[in-house]
């Protein structure tokens, strides 16, 4: 089990001038997913592997997928709203499911 705070704390890191926040989802073949949201719209998950690799992190911190989003939901405190991320993330996979399935289609 690897902690939200984690991911984000790496992706933070790697991205520092953008907001970051992970959610977990379900997953048909692992149980769950780590999926992370960015307002880097040049965001690759690429450097953020190789960043988790130069730094010692297990490979469990990396997020099945990156979506760039305008912005990370936030309480009226300035606090991460951490349902709003939870249905940010589940509304970007399925949007990319939905993607994914028209162009199986074409």
């Amino acid at each position: 089990m690897i902690s939200l705070a984690v991911v984000e704390n790496c992706a933070n890191a790697v991205w520092q001038d953008h907001d970051n926040a992970a959610a977990v989802l379900p997953d048909t073949r692992k149980g769950e997913q780590i999926i992370l949201l960015t307002t880097n719209p040049k965001s690759d998950k690429s450097s953020l592997l190789h960043w988790l690799q130069s730094h010692g992190v297990p490979e469990l911190a990396m997020p099945r997928k990156v979506f760039t989003v305008s912005h990370i939901p936030l309480l009226g405190t300035g606090k991460m709203d951490i349902g709003g991320v939870q249905k940010l993330a589940e509304d970007c996979m399925m949007a990319a499911n939905e993607k994914s399935a028209l162009t199986k289609q074409v």
